[in-house]
């Protein structure tokens, strides 16, 4: 009888306007605590501040982001969608996808803007990186694991090598150079060229 009524209080209108009340005002706080971040930069971005703008407390913030990390990690993961769904599934060569990938990438700077695009990057290099934050994990690195092992089953890249190390080993290099922002299409052409050839069979 009582689990009976739990059910049908956990199924009620009023269950469904709370879970509506708590994803508005997670979107709140994501929204603007990226606006912060923006402002300040990750560093100096100040909890309180966010949850003011929010409209919360404080606490608040933490229940829905443990830490600012992962406010990062949550743009990233959003990010990425965007930039897989953007790429397709289209056959391509290795060279092009790797140049359309960056390329893409480069987009999310200029929605993001520079300080939030760095700091983002910035992430994977940080001793206060979530530990549950893998770069395996990213979509990103399925899409370019995918992309790699295609180039092996044509018969570009050697079976023999590890496509998930070689997509680990060229986001990473990407991601450095795009966070110092020492970077322009010239160089960044250059590195794409530079890792295809190391990726290609000789």
């Amino acid at each position: 009888m009582e689990s009976s009524r739990t059910s049908t209080v956990a199924g009620s209108p009023a269950g469904g306007v709370r879970d509506a009340r708590r994803r508005e005002t997670r979107a709140r706080l994501f929204d603007e605590a990226l606006a912060e971040m923006s402002r300040r930069g990750f560093a100096a971005a100040d909890v309180s501040a966010i949850a003011s703008a929010a409209g919360v407390a404080r606490g608040t913030f933490y229940f829905h982001f443990p830490t600012k990390e992962h406010v990062l990690i949550e743009l990233e993961r959003d990010e990425e969608t965007r930039i897989v769904g953007e790429l397709g599934a289209a056959e391509r060569d290795l060279a092009s996808a790797l140049s359309q990938l960056v390329q893409q990438v480069l987009g999310a700077e200029r929605r993001l803007g520079e300080v939030v695009f760095r700091d983002m990057l910035g992430l994977h290099f940080s001793s206060t990186r979530p530990v549950e934050d893998e770069l395996a994990q990213h979509q990103l690195a399925e899409f370019l694991v995918r992309v790699i092992r295609g180039a092996q089953d044509a018969g570009q890249v050697s079976t023999e090598a590890d496509a998930g190390e070689l997509a680990t080993f060229f986001l990473t290099g990407l991601f450095a150079l795009l966070a110092t922002g020492a970077h322009d299409a010239a160089l960044l052409s250059r590195y794409v060229t530079t890792i295809v050839r190391g990726m290609e069979k000789r």
